[in-house]
């Protein structure tokens, strides 16, 4: 389909054909490789030191690999670090392709680090919420947001006003 093809569609077209790209987008990415194997290694590489909060998302295989964390500081204190996929938490959103969870209970401070991996949309938005919890309140530390554009993750802005329940 050229573009002056693409152009005579109508709106309804347009959108039925931008999901129908998603989808096989998403079928081909849940056929890639050993998820498994990704997962493992994007624990490995996304949090380099075992009580950090883990890097920013990165791509790998046509994926977005958003890594997550907790890390409890006392009882009523923690740390946390998630992804934001358009206005979804990662491990809610329609893209996920798959979200493992791994807690650490052998320290005296309970520790959470997840891996979502994310099938990418031109255009996606991902913002990255770290906070901080003291007696059952977060308060945002900071906000980094990117778009997903041309199979790169670009970094649009950098704040720290917001704040969202999880």
């Amino acid at each position: 389909m050229n573009f002056d093809e693409l152009e005579n569609l109508n709106d309804s077209q347009l959108f039925d054909l931008q999901n129908k790209i998603s989808d096989i987008v998403k079928q081909r990415n849940l056929k890639k490789g050993d998820l498994e194997e990704i997962i493992d290694n994007s624990f490995n590489v996304g949090f380099p030191k075992v009580d950090g909060l883990g890097l920013n998302p990165w791509i790998e295989n046509s994926l977005i690999i958003c890594p997550g964390a907790r890390i409890d500081k006392t009882k009523t204190r923690h740390i946390c670090k998630f992804i934001v996929v358009d206005e979804e938490w990662s491990w809610e959103s329609p893209h996920m392709i798959s979200d493992v969870i791994r807690r650490d209970q052998s320290s005296k401070n309970f520790r959470q680090h997840s891996i979502t991996l994310i099938s990418p949309f031109e255009g996606m938005k991902v913002q990255v919420i770290s906070q901080k919890s003291q007696q059952g309140k977060h308060l945002v530390e900071g906000v980094e947001s990117f778009e997903f554009k041309n199979g790169e993750l670009e970094k649009t802005m950098t704040k720290s006003s917001r704040s969202r329940e999880h």
